[in-house]
């Protein structure tokens, strides 16, 4: 390789690691923002719980939403990212996924897939999806864009279409380290406690609050999902582009050692000839 080919190398590698460092600290920049917005839907899904608790508490029959039943159809709402560049984020969320539904017949489980990387998998997978389109995983999450999904999820599970849903997402545990988590939202799987001792005064049936918070409770865990997985995201690959930047700077401390190698060496075959030609 002569010393021309080693520069140009160098300017490539060096606009790489550019590249690679401002994707760090893009992703670097979101974590805080997208830790808060975790925060507090957890704090809201954890109030919900309690809320659905206190009326399934007060009726006396059994209610489908609180009730296990014998799950012979699933439906698997898989969240992943529009984007790569972000380590084995993906890679570990679709291993799980596989492994989970290997012994599965395709008429025993449906997918609902969030994000173009999900989709494109599921696509080529050939899985039984629910949606026919793409629905983009954007990084200013809303409700907005997948509610009617969510009513179609609820509607579903109550007229008995399905007997479980399963949430399959990154969960965020530090900034090194994201884990596969998979979590049942329906039917709603209650803590095993004593009867509340209070004694509430509802202005509508227990029963009815019940039905009337299935929507809110269906959107308020996928939110949460999105905004767990966003964040694992994030994190993920700030690492990977930390690792690439620090890989690049590497290639190139190593590319400008063989660069003035070379350099010396061609300087001093040019010093041999003249000394030579000197003596002539």
């Amino acid at each position: 390789m002569g010393l021309k080919d080693i520069k140009l190398r160098m300017v490539a590698i060096k606009k790489t690691a550019s590249i690679t460092q401002a994707m760090h600290n893009i992703a670097l920049s979101k974590i805080k923002k997208s830790s808060e917005l975790l925060n507090n839907a957890k704090a809201f899904v954890n109030k919900l719980y309690d809320i659905l608790d206190a009326a399934n508490q007060s009726i006396e029959e059994d209610h489908r939403l609180t009730s296990l039943n014998d799950s012979k159809r699933k439906l698997y709402v898989l969240v992943t990212s529009d984007r790569g560049l972000a380590g084995s984020y993906h890679n570990q969320l679709f291993k799980a996924f596989l492994d989970e539904t290997k012994d599965l017949s395709k008429d025993a489980y449906q997918v609902f897939v969030l994000g173009k990387k999900g989709y494109h998998f599921a696509l080529k997978r050939k899985l039984p999806m629910v949606n026919t389109e793409i629905i983009y995983n954007r990084d200013d999450i809303t409700t907005m864009y997948f509610r009617h999904y969510a009513q179609s999820i609820k509607d579903a599970f109550m007229s008995s279409v399905i007997d479980e849903v399963i949430l399959y997402h990154n969960h965020y545990i530090n900034t090194a380290t994201q884990q596969v988590m998979k979590q049942t939202i329906l039917p709603v799987i209650l803590p095993l406690h004593e009867r509340f001792e209070e004694k509430y005064i509802y202005d509508v049936e227990p029963e009815m609050i019940l039905n009337q918070m299935i929507d809110i409770y269906v959107e308020s865990c996928i939110f949460k999902a999105l905004a767990d997985a966003k964040l694992s995201e994030h994190a993920s690959r700030m690492v990977a582009m930390k690792s690439a930047t620090d890989n690049a700077n590497e290639i190139v401390e190593r590319l400008h050692t063989i660069y003035h190698r070379a350099r010396q060496q061609e300087i001093t075959s040019e010093l041999i000839d003249v000394v030579n030609g000197s003596n002539v």
